[in-house]
């Protein structure tokens, strides 16, 4: 083999290659874990000969550079493909170092040669069939690297440097290039180029890398049907489209927000069909195991969520509790929804007419309504008056059903009652007297009675024990006696200044307006009507509206009851009575006097209260006849003009209630000393399912 002229460097390297294969043969070494490999021959490179005989599987090791310039890398390469090396003359300036075992081939080594060239900035691109371009990889691609129509596949691994499109028929050649953009060599700025119109790539890079490339397009670019399978799932108890969304909050919720973390196939999806109430599913096959087992775990049968229950009241009215509780919920909702910063719905309890609505609840989550604690009511309550079996109709979880069992209960009390004893007194005045009550001889302190004519009054309790007395052998009367009784000291036939009009008894409960009237009601011509008549001599007809008008007495007394047995009384009092005639139109008409009064008094169960100060002046004109003949009499007798004034005086007694038989004693005292008293004793004593006892005989 003849060698060309070289430098002495050269020179040394263009030994015969006999020679230097007769040297690797003899030297002993221990090279790639060989038993007695030959020592490593320093492969020397002849000058730029293509040795075209040489075959890709022939051997060519071992092979050992040390700090080769890229000239001497690039002889090496033109002697083991046979091809001419065209170059410019500014390469990158790198020192290379390889080492290669006994047993490489061409081909092999080629491939370290060209990756090593790679590695260090410097491309090789096939040019023709007789010439390799080497370029750096900065212009490899403005170098128009060979564009490869066949399959990578079929070449041999080498890092040469060549262009290959790719076509792809289902993915996405967009997403493609986001994908292998991290695979490629870097250093050849040549990124995929992405064809949208043919759904194409074009990529420069070694054949290695193209190959690669090739393999992954093999891959992806499938139909995804070809690993989709569908299946559907019937459902039983549960409804498709809550059970999807069930579904999409478990499996599809991102995890940075507390939800799965992990996820499913690519391409799995689940939908609802309303129609058929079936969940269809498409994805993996592997995954149907799995769906399987939380499908039907879902769609088991369990029981509702929420309960309907209806409470029957004992005292209260059903709506205003159910407007009460109705307030309550919605109150409580709407602070709970503020507190925790989210603008959802709040739903609170909802109630029908007059009950004010609450707003209607909204999907505040996909799993349902959850209960924020066990003090607080869900968002599913519903709360319904039943006017006509007065009770409440409540709907909503196991707690709120609890809850609302438990207000209900302590709201529906019974509610404490106080009896009223009502005496109605008319006093006659002298002109030294300046009220009806001193009239009477009454001592009055802060409203209350406490002595009648030097008799002091004890006080006495709801259940008519005397709670005091007097000291110093003073005469005391228990108040806890008959108030019309007790009044009639004052009020004796002797005196005849002061008459008992009435003497009623109210029972209302604690909070509840209860009336007394006393009177009558007279007809008040209220309008008159006239219509023309041809018949009547004044040619109109006339005829009067008339209504009827209570005229009286009327005491209204709205009780609240504390627990220590005081009652606080609102009374308003109101005396109307006819003064004198007016002719109206030819009608007469009374002219009525009215007299109110509002007060507000405190006392204890079994203390008088005394309420005084409506008062009425009155004229009276009397004669005084002369002889039998009346008009006679009355023209020539005398005559008297007198001024009288009258005073009402109402006296009150509140007892409290003990819902025990001592709250009847001054009732049935009432009809014993009655003339009825036996009959009615006989109807009252009478023990409900016993035969009625035949009355005694006469």
């Amino acid at each position: 083999m003849n060698c060309p002229i070289s430098t002495p460097r050269e020179r040394r390297a263009y030994l015969p290659f006999y020679c230097l294969c007769l040297l690797g043969t003899v030297l002993p070494s221990t090279f790639f874990g060989q038993a007695a490999p030959a020592a490593p021959a320093v492969v020397a490179v002849a000058a730029a000969v293509p040795t075209p005989e040489l075959l890709g599987s022939d051997k060519v090791g071992p092979v050992i550079l040390r700090d080769e310039t890229v000239s001497q890398m690039l002889e090496l390469l033109q002697r083991w493909t046979g091809k001419s090396v065209l170059r410019p003359q500014a390469l990158p300036a790198n020192v290379y170092t390889l080492s290669l075992p006994a047993s490489i081939t061409r081909d092999e080594a080629l491939l370290a040669i060209e990756t090593l060239l790679n590695l260090n900035g410097i491309a090789v691109i096939q040019q023709g069939d007789k010439f390799l371009k080497v370029v750096p990889n900065l212009v490899a691609k403005a170098e128009s690297p060979t564009l490869l129509m066949e399959s990578t596949l079929k070449l041999p691994p080498s890092g040469r440097i060549a262009s290959k499109i790719f076509t792809l028929k289902h993915a996405s050649g967009q997403e493609m290039v986001l994908q292998i953009s991290g695979m490629l060599n870097s250093t050849l700025a040549s990124p995929p180029i992405y064809f949208a119109r043919n759904n194409a790539l074009l990529v420069t890079d070694s054949i290695t890398n193209l190959q690669k490339v090739e393999n992954l397009v093999l891959q992806l670019d499938r139909p995804q049907l070809d690993v989709i399978a569908t299946k559907t799932y019937s459902l039983t108890n549960a409804v498709a489209t809550d059970l999807v969304n069930k579904l999409t909050a478990l499996l599809r919720t991102p995890a940075a927000t507390g939800g799965a973390p992990f996820r499913l196939s690519t391409g799995t999806s689940f939908t609802a069909d309303e129609r058929t109430n079936r969940i269809i599913l498409m994805g993996s096959a592997d995954q149907h195991e799995f769906f399987d087992k939380l499908i039907n775990t879902l769609d088991s049968a369990s029981a509702p969520n929420t309960k309907t229950d209806v409470i029957a009241l004992r005292h209260s009215d059903a709506t205003q509790v159910a407007t009460m509780l109705t307030q309550l919920v919605t109150g409580q909702v709407a602070a709970a929804t503020k507190a925790s910063g989210t603008s959802k719905t709040s739903p609170g309890a909802r109630a029908a007419t007059p009950v004010v609505a609450a707003p209607v609840a909204t999907a505040a989550a996909a799993a349902g309504a959850a209960q924020a604690g066990a003090d607080e009511f869900s968002s599913t309550v519903t709360v319904l008056p039943d006017v006509r079996s007065n009770s409440i109709i409540v709907s909503g979880t196991k707690d709120d059903l609890r809850l609302l069992h438990d207000l209900i209960d302590k709201v529906d009390g019974l509610l404490p009652q106080v009896r009223v004893e009502v005496v109605i007194a008319e006093v006659t005045l002298t002109d030294s007297d300046t009220s009806g009550i001193s009239s009477l001889n009454m001592t009055v302190t802060n409203g209350k009675l406490t002595s009648i004519g030097g008799t002091f009054l004890s006080a006495a309790g709801a259940n008519g024990s005397s709670l005091g007395g007097l000291a110093g052998g003073q005469a005391t009367i228990n108040s806890s006696g008959n108030l019309t009784g007790i009044i009639g000291l004052a009020t004796t036939p002797a005196k005849n200044d002061a008459r008992i009009l009435s003497c009623p008894a109210i029972t209302t409960t604690h909070n509840k307006e209860a009336t007394i009237f006393v009177g009558e009601s007279l007809p008040v011509i209220t309008g008159v009507t006239s219509t023309a008549n041809t018949s009547s001599s004044t040619g109109l007809t006339t005829s009067s509206t008339v209504s009827m008008r209570d005229i009286g007495i009327q005491l209204k007394v709205l009780p609240l009851i504390g627990k220590d047995g005081a009652v606080q009384l609102q009374v308003s009092q109101s005396v109307e009575d006819i003064i004198d005639h007016v002719m109206v139109d030819g009608n007469s008409q009374p002219i009525i006097g009215r007299r109110t009064t509002d007060s507000f008094v405190s006392a204890m169960s079994g203390e008088i209260i005394v309420l005084g100060g409506l008062q009425r002046r009155q004229k009276i004109k009397s004669t005084s006849r002369l002889g039998p003949i009346p008009f006679l009499s009355d023209l020539f007798g005398g005559s008297q003009s007198d001024e009288t004034r009258t005073e009402l005086v109402m006296f009150l007694r509140p007892y409290v209630l003990t819902n025990t038989a001592a709250d009847n004693i001054d009732g049935l005292n009432r009809v014993d000393a009655s003339s009825l008293g036996p009959e009615a004793r006989q109807v009252l004593d009478r023990i409900p399912g016993q035969p009625v006892a035949a009355p005694a005989k006469k």
